[in-house]
């Protein structure tokens, strides 16, 4: 039982030659440079023919009024706030900051016992699992395989330098071409 989709099926048996014959339109083309050249030449003769303001040219500061500035919320001095310091400070010594601190009668709390859920070791506790982790490792060795190695069976090589450091003669030869060669 095959289930053959129907929009396969469509666009099997689709026929081009139903489609209406469309002329596409540029409905908002993008200037050419050519254009863009000829809009920069243009501004550039409006700005030799016109000043970009003629009023700022013709401005003369002598027609300015004088006027006085007024602080309206002017910054307190030094004295000033001085003074507010010192009027804190008495009203502080008036009035406590909270009167219920000053009735507060730690006999009103409840009594509580503290439960550790996670208690530290003791100091003993932690000498006695020092000298167990000691004793397991002298009766186990921590790699047995590093005991019974026998160096005897490595083979000797030779290293070959693939990029070896410059002798002195060579550093001076080079040296000496640098210079020749300013």
């Amino acid at each position: 039982m095959s289930h053959q989709c129907p929009v396969n099926k469509e666009v099997k048996t689709f026929k081009r030659s139903s489609l209406k014959e469309t002329k596409v339109q540029e409905k908002n083309p993008l200037p050419t440079t050519q254009v863009i050249d000829d809009e920069k030449i243009a501004i550039k003769e409006k700005s030799m023919k016109v000043p970009l303001n003629s009023e700022l040219e013709d401005f003369s500061p002598d027609k300015l009024k004088r006027t006085e500035t007024q602080e309206k919320n002017p910054l307190p001095t030094v004295d000033v706030i001085n003074d507010e310091k010192i009027a804190i400070k008495e009203k502080s010594m008036k009035v406590p900051l909270n009167s219920e601190l000053e009735d507060f009668s730690p006999n009103k709390l409840k009594r509580t016992e503290t439960q550790e859920k996670n208690p530290l070791p003791t100091v003993d506790v932690i000498k006695e699992e020092k000298i167990a982790i000691e004793e397991k490792c002298m009766k186990e060795p921590l790699n047995v395989a590093l005991e019974e190695f026998d160096a005897q069976k490595l083979k000797k090589i030779q290293t070959n330098e693939k990029n070896p450091l410059p002798t002195a003669k060579e550093i001076e030869a080079e040296k000496k071409a640098q210079k020749g060669s300013k």
